[in-house]
Formats: C-alpha cells, sequence, structure tokens
C-alpha cells in the first residue's frame, strides 16, 4: 500500500509567497527560479508535479504602501500582483498555481484552520506588549535587538504595541519538534541552518502571537472580528490551502507533504523550520520533507538585497547589462 501511495503521490514544490509591496527583486527571482529548475527535472522524469508560488497581502507594510501610493489595499495589491505575473511569464516560469492570501478558498482554509485550533486550546487569548518591526511583521525580544532598538533584520527602528491578541501555544510543541528534527536530520538542509533551527528550538519555544487588532485588511479571526489572523500564520497556510487541505480530501491525500519548501535563511528558523511545524503537528499533519534555505543575495557592501532594506537589485537590468557587456561584473553576491 505504501508503495501505491509513493508511485501516485505528487511532487509538491512550494517558494514562499512574497509581500506585494513591490516588484519582484533578484531575492525573489531566484528562489522562483530554483523551484523551477527543481519542478522541470522532476517533470522531465515523468513525475506529476505541483508547483506554487504565490503573493502574500495581508501585511501591516502593503496597507501603508497602498496608503502612500494613494489606493485601498486591495487595488494595491491587484496592481502589484500583476508586476509578478507578468516577471515569472517573462522568464517562463512553470509554476502550477500562483496563489494570493486574499482569494477567497485561502480565506476559508485560514479561517477553518483557526477554528480548529481555537477549539483544540492549541490557540487563546491574552494580552501582549513587544518590539515590534512594521516591515518584518515580526516581533523580537529586547535581548535581540541592536544597539538603538534597531531591528536586527531589517535594522529599521521597531515600535513598542501593546494589543490584545490571540496566542498560539507553541510551547506545547517544543519538545515533539525538537525529537522530530533530531530524529529526521534530512528535513532541514543544509546542515548548518538545520543547527540553527535546532538551537533555537532547544531554547524553548514561546508562545506566538497570531492575531492583530482589524483595520480592515486581513483574514477576520472566526466569531472574532475586531481581529485578523497574523500576517505570518495566515501566509505559511496557503502551503495547505495549493494542497487542497480541508477542501479536497483525495487531492490532499495525493500532494501532502511538499516534497521541498524553497526559502531565504532569514525565514527559516523563526517561521519555517519552528512555528510552521509546530503549526501542522497542531493539525496533526504530516510535516514536509525537506525546508530548503538558501543564502541572501549581497551588495558590493556587504549588506543582505531585500526590499526592507531598500538596496533591491532589479534582475531584468542585471540581465541587460549582461548581454550588452559579456564578460562584465554586477555588484552582487550570494552569501
Amino acid at each position: 500500500m505504501a508503495s501505491d501511495r509513493a508511485r501516485d503521490k505528487v511532487v509538491y514544490i512550494t517558494t514562499p509567497i512574497y509581500y506585494v509591496t513591490a516588484k519582484p527583486h533578484i531575492g525573489t527571482t531566484y528562489t522562483t527560479t530554483a523551484a523551477d529548475a527543481i519542478a522541470r527535472y522532476h517533470r522531465m522524469c515523468g513525475r506529476e508535479v505541483l508547483f506554487v508560488t504565490g503573493s502574500d497581502e495581508h501585511a501591516q507594510k502593503v496597507v501603508r504602501a497602498a496608503q502612500a501610493a494613494g489606493l485601498d489595499p486591495r487595488a494595491f495589491t491587484d496592481r502589484v500582483v500583476i508586476a509578478y505575473l507578468d516577471a515569472w511569464d517573462r522568464m517562463k516560469i512553470s509554476c502550477d498555481r500562483f496563489i494570493r492570501t486574499s482569494e477567497e478558498e485561502h480565506r476559508e482554509v485560514v479561517g477553518h484552520v483557526f477554528a480548529r485550533l481555537l477549539e483544540s486550546g492549541d490557540i487563546y487569548k491574552d494580552r501582549y506588549e513587544g518590539w515590534y518591526c512594521v516591515p518584518c511583521e515580526t516581533y523580537f525580544p529586547e535581548d535581540e535587538l541592536l544597539e538603538g532598538k534597531l531591528c536586527p533584520d531589517c535594522r529599521r527602528e521597531v515600535e513598542v504595541l501593546t494589543e490584545e491578541a490571540y496566542f498560539f501555544r507553541a510551547s506545547r510543541y517544543s519538545n515533539d519538534l525538537l525529537r522530530e528534527l533530531e530524529a529526521n536530520p534530512e528535513r532541514i538542509r543544509p546542515d548548518s541552518r538545520r543547527n540553527e533551527v535546532l538551537s533555537f528550538i532547544r531554547q524553548g519555544l514561546q508562545d506566538t502571537c497570531v492575531s492583530r487588532a482589524n483595520q480592515g485588511w486581513g483574514v477576520p479571526v472566526p466569531g472574532d472580528e475586531d481581529h485578523v489572523v497574523y500576517v505570518w500564520f495566515d501566509a505559511l497556510i496557503n502551503y495547505l490551502t495549493a494542497a487542497g487541505y480541508s477542501v479536497d480530501d483525495a487531492k490532499f491525500a495525493r500532494v501532502w507533504p511538499p516534497t521541498v519548501q524553497l526559502m531565504g535563511k532569514d525565514i527559516l528558523t523563526r517561521f519555517h523550520g519552528s512555528m510552521w511545524p509546530a503549526m501542522l503537528m497542531a493539525l496533526g499533519v504530516e510535516l514536509p520533507e525537506l525546508l530548503f534555505a538558501h543564502g541572501w543575495w549581497m551588495s558590493a557592501e556587504g549588506d543582505k538585497i531585500s526590499k526592507s532594506r531598500g538596496n533591491v537589485v532589479d534582475p531584468w537590468a542585471e540581465a541587460e547589462l549582461l548581454v550588452a557587456e559579456p564578460g562584465c561584473t554586477t555588484d552582487v553576491a550570494v552569501a
């Protein structure tokens, strides 16, 4: 029976879904191109593939970017998503689905997951105060902040937020997750990244805030429309949505678990390597076969290239430069 399922199993490949605050840059292009190469390889071997990428739309920084552009969030995201679809079309990216977190199917799955974890006691309501980085959509302990109360990732100033919120009881799964990852080291690659995840989990997972005050943009918390689901919790569920979770049981049985999930190293430890598998454990769902975290694209000055740091590189401009001047060098590198 196991061999029958193995033959019928879809090769499920994902990229992270990307914040739609601006058009694609060299980092998002890199991840998507790598995933595309893996998908094409498996198709050449005669395997059925589900290759999913998409857009992460329910972030506070998306709201702020929309306001700066004089648009409501929906109109703004509709406009920026076109830039992603155009970029992937120009690059011949062979994704099978481009998922948007604003689409109705995904919103329903997020509501289903949240309600189920509320019922099981894995989500509860409390108050929280902490240091929050809006560009990174992340709370940080004070001892992780850089001098001057700066975000350790994007180096921008963080804010103190105090709010009533819902929390995911990640602490309940800390020991089980640690045992699982120690027993199955192949689940996270490369080894250096797995070691970082294990070190993080050994400190003990903390319960994680999974809602925000409802400001008119996001997935409402079931039964409490004063709150919307926190953007990271919402975004991670996209992998379940694309696989048919809670909607198409036959599809989900063939697709799940993901064969490989690709991402940059900055979103592995705190999110994909700990919160995500803890969420799956709470749902009683099998963990991904492989989480692979690649390095960052770095500037000539040694800084990470990202939208949050404001130093993005246009991949099309770099490609045109290389065509126009064969043998020239660029000002970026992977680290």
